[in-house]
């Protein structure tokens, strides 16, 4: 039976944010089916710990999700129009129906966005480098899969499994708290 892998890591800053909240990074492509599933542990988090866990979606796009890239650019452009958790949760809801890039525009356009923005982005590949840093970034903490989350110096790897992921975050979480 898989179980979440985890490892002490030297996160990245803030491990708080400006209100004191623990951060809790996501590491996530959002073209990936099993980041999809993580959605629901972040949303038991988020009931259990309020205001207190600061969700950060870090892009982690991997090669074999093909619109992967595509996806992150456009959740980018999202949350510059202030609509960045709900296209996450959007497009990850959205998986198995995504057929190109045409998709996340329609799925901006979908929350009432402005498309065309977020089309232009796409295409001029606005985002691309914070993408890509992003993915490096995570590459350097040790993230290979995604879903995997980080948090108070606590790599969770899920990409195998969520099972075990809730009990270690919050074993984390909680003493990042005490």
């Amino acid at each position: 039976m898989a179980v979440v892998t985890l490892s002490e890591v030297d996160s990245p800053d803030p491990r708080r944010d400006a209100d004191g909240a623990v951060v809790l990074d996501l590491w996530c492509d959002l073209a990936c089916p099993d980041c999809a599933d993580a959605l629901e542990l972040l949303d038991e988090l988020r009931e259990r710990f309020g205001d207190d866990v600061a969700v950060r979606l870090r892009h982690f796009p991997l090669t074999n999700h093909v619109w992967a890239v595509a996806a992150a650019q456009c959740q980018c452009a999202a949350a510059a129009q202030g609509q960045g958790e709900a296209f996450t949760a959007l497009a990850l809801a959205n998986v198995a129906e995504i057929e190109g890039p045409a998709d996340y525009v329609d799925l901006a356009e979908h929350l009432g966005l402005d498309e065309e923005a977020v089309a232009e982005a796409l295409f001029e590949g606005t985002y691309s480098s914070f993408v890509h840093e992003d993915h490096d970034a995570g590459r350097d903490l040790g993230v290979r899969g995604t879903p995997t989350f980080v948090v108070d110096g606590l790599l969770v790897d899920a990409s195998s499994t969520l099972d075990g992921a809730r009990d270690a975050l919050v074993t984390r979480i909680l003493h990042a708290l005490a």
